[in-house]
């Protein structure tokens, strides 16, 4: 089973009043899209979020924005809660949707929004119908590939949301003390315990911390998306 890790942009014209605020507002630290359903209504989108950041600006905005038709707010802990949102779809998204309608295709959740517009997520599918879905996003969404593979992503928490080969780095790393300060281990050290090339094992080290620093941080490649 294949996978891409895609990180698209929404122009900003086409966001959701609610990416916007990601973008300007710092009271909203983070945001997830932890699944959805458009069943028996049409263009009625349910969706439910989970968000890092302060509920009552965060109630204020998805009650005034013009798509809300009623929302629920759910506290977790201080500063995080879960949004359960009946909106009215937008065009962009149910052209955003169609770019993923082939029958091998599936979106994984949660979809992690960030700050510019920016959505992260993984897709599996078959090699082909994967291949097109670049060419079938609308215009108005940029996107990039981070990642591609056979996707063994382990379920669970976001530090294991590596590919089994990832996490073997990762482990090899710590044990040889690459991760030491200071440094101990090389990615060499870290090759001889996994029995590759050394570029391969810094391949999997690049692509696992960069995973990690996604769903930890957010952000990034914005500039490069700029570009």
């Amino acid at each position: 089973m294949k996978y891409l890790h895609l990180r698209i942009r929404y122009e900003r014209a086409y966001q959701h009043p609610m990416q916007r605020l990601l973008t300007d507002c710092d009271d909203i630290e983070r945001s997830w899209l932890v699944t959805w359903n458009l069943q028996d209504e049409g263009d009625v989108l349910r969706t439910l979020f989970y968000i890092i950041g302060d509920r009552e600006r965060y109630e204020r905005e998805i009650a005034a924005a013009e798509q809300t038709i009623d929302y629920d707010i759910t506290p977790v802990h201080e500063g995080t809660f879960y949004a359960y949102v009946r909106e009215r779809e937008m065009e962009i998204f149910k052209r955003f949707r169609a770019a993923f309608a082939r029958p091998s295709l599936v979106v994984v959740p949660p979809l992690a929004y960030r700050p510019h517009g920016i959505v992260d997520f993984d897709v599996v599918g078959e090699p082909a119908d994967l291949e097109r879905v670049l060419d079938e996003l609308p215009d108005e969404i940029s996107a990039q590939v981070s990642e591609v593979g056979e996707y063994d992503v382990q379920p669970g928490a976001p530090a294991d949301n590596l590919t089994s080969r990832q996490r073997e780095a990762v482990r090899a790393a710590l044990d040889v003390g690459y991760y030491e300060v200071p440094r101990v281990g090389s990615v060499a050290d870290v090759a001889e315990r996994l029995g590759c090339a050394t570029s391969t094992a810094s391949n999997h080290l690049q692509k696992a911390e960069g995973r990690l620093v996604r769903q930890f941080v957010g952000g990034g490649a914005v500039d490069a998306l700029d570009g």
